[in-house]
């Protein structure tokens, strides 16, 4: 018996309401690379892999819905893991420095491994080491917990494999975190060189060069913002194409703005999850703006560099790169800088990406 069928754990577990506007998955996504992937199958009783979704989804059910943000690495998401630990969600018992859960990376490492980018295979035919993989993730990441308490998880990487974990949980809140890819792309990170990171990069685990340079460590040290900036673009556009097949399960926000105004960013969050917010949630929260906009501070030749891979994204996501964004006014104090940033948001109201990737820290503890 594993844990996801512990009586004792179902027993005592009240099952949560994140509310009634839950969005049906469609069956269909649009890939980064172009071509139209499969979500899931429509007809559910020919296809072992999605009885055996289905079934892993019923043990988990007494858990409750998770609450799961996802990002590029680097765009400052450990914020964000602050701000919901502090709305009562319990984040996992294994968190590394960004507070990004080690069991969940296994988990969605391997997934990304064996199944991503295209997911056909993994709801037809299914994964005999599923239902044990996740048992192992999840135990692993509630030791502590307490039934009934809102929990989820911080990790870039789940946008990824969002596919696969809609069907465990197909009552989770996303929550997807975008900042500015100029600076995501000078922010250091890992070089593609496991397969791994060039799924993560390139949705290509057998790709052998881009542009001409290697999935080779001296590749990435001459030309890192050239990577970073194809890590942000395959990162965001995935995605947002996988989240806003969750309907109202997905909302996006944006690091600028949460630094901007993170009481009121707060107060967003309380309401898409329907948790109870007190006024001293925020006491001595440690919000940095000194970053917002470090990209200009490179050379005129490395910003043409990133601009040729992250356009046309970069605007998708409402970062127009001929029109200086609010917050590199002078406007030095966050209050300032959060007057400056309402109205501009033009990627929706609920747009940002996350920082330093805990999972370049997760590589290097290992």
């Amino acid at each position: 018996m594993t844990f996801l069928q512990r009586p004792e754990i179902a027993a005592q577990t009240a099952r949560l309401s994140l509310g009634d506007d839950m969005g049906a998955a469609p069956h269909s996504h649009y890939a980064a690379r172009g071509e139209v992937l499969p979500f899931a199958p429509h007809d559910t009783h020919c296809h072992n892999g999605l009885k055996q979704l289905e079934s892993v989804a019923r043990d988990l059910a007494h858990l409750g819905p998770p609450v799961i943000v996802f990002n590029a690495s680097h765009s400052g998401s450990r914020l964000l893991a602050t701000m919901l630990e502090r709305l009562g969600v319990y984040m996992g018992a294994n968190l590394n420095e960004s507070e990004d859960s080690l069991d969940l990376f296994e988990l969605v490492r391997y997934l990304v491994r064996a199944h991503a980018p295209d997911y056909s295979r993994l709801f037809t035919t299914g994964d005999p080491s599923l239902r044990d993989r996740v048992s192992r993730a999840i135990e692993s990441h509630l030791d502590g917990w307490r039934p009934g308490q809102p929990w989820g998880w911080k990790l870039p990487e789940t946008g990824h494999v969002l596919p696969v974990i809609s069907r465990l949980f197909p009552e989770a809140r996303c929550i997807h975190l975008v900042r500015d890819g100029r600076d995501v792309a000078f922010s250091p990170f890992l070089a593609p060189k496991d397969p791994f990171w060039r799924k993560v990069y390139f949705n290509a685990e057998q790709i052998e060069s881009w542009r001409g340079m290697g999935m080779t460590q001296r590749a990435y040290r001459a030309h890192g913002h050239l990577f970073n900036a194809m890590r942000w673009v395959n990162s965001v556009t995935l995605g947002r194409a996988h989240g806003v097949m969750l309907g109202g399960r997905y909302l996006e926000l944006r690091y600028e703005q949460v630094v901007a105004d993170p009481a009121g960013e707060l107060q967003r969050l309380a309401t898409f999850l329907d948790l109870p917010q007190r006024p001293d949630m925020l006491d001595s929260l440690e919000v940095r703006c000194a970053s917002v906009g470090k990209w200009r501070r490179h050379s005129a030749r490395e910003l043409a560099e990133v601009r040729g891979v992250l356009e046309p994204a970069l605007a998708s996501f409402g970062y127009e790169w001929e029109t200086p964004p609010p917050w590199h006014a002078p406007a030095r104090s966050a209050a300032r800088l959060g007057e400056a940033v309402r109205g501009w948001l033009s990627a929706g109201q609920d747009a940002e990406p996350r920082g330093l990737g805990g999972l370049f820290r997760i590589q290097a503890r290992r």
